[in-house]
């Protein structure tokens, strides 16, 4: 898994995951996006359109993180695009009824 974080405005954050998310890779999705949390971004964006495996460690990831931004008052999306294999396992765990799911990254909102 490769893990890349952008600050495309001042007030928000975006990680983009790319690879397979799962048993042995969700503890470095879970720091880092604790890490990001700490610095209270209005928004946190996390892509995996190109994810190519989201396994049920990974939807735990998203979705403790999604209690956390909420904690925190961070808004949270997560764009799946048209990732099919993604678009599933979200579906099939019925996170998608808890995880914002976006088609593609929003565009910045001025400051």
């Amino acid at each position: 898994m490769r893990l890349r974080t952008t600050w495309p405005a001042p007030h928000a954050v975006l990680v983009t995951v790319r690879g397979a998310l799962d048993t042995a890779t969700a503890g470095d999705l879970a720091a880092l996006v604790s890490e990001r949390l700490r610095a209270a971004p209005e928004r946190l964006v996390l892509d995996l359109s190109e994810v190519d495996f989201l396994g049920v460690a990974g939807v735990r990831v998203l979705l403790r993180t999604a209690l956390q931004a909420e904690q925190s008052g961070t808004e949270l999306l997560v764009v799946a695009g048209t990732n099919p294999m993604v678009r599933r396992a979200l579906r099939v765990t019925e996170a998608d009824r808890r995880l914002t799911i976006a088609d593609r990254r929003p565009e910045p909102a001025p400051v």
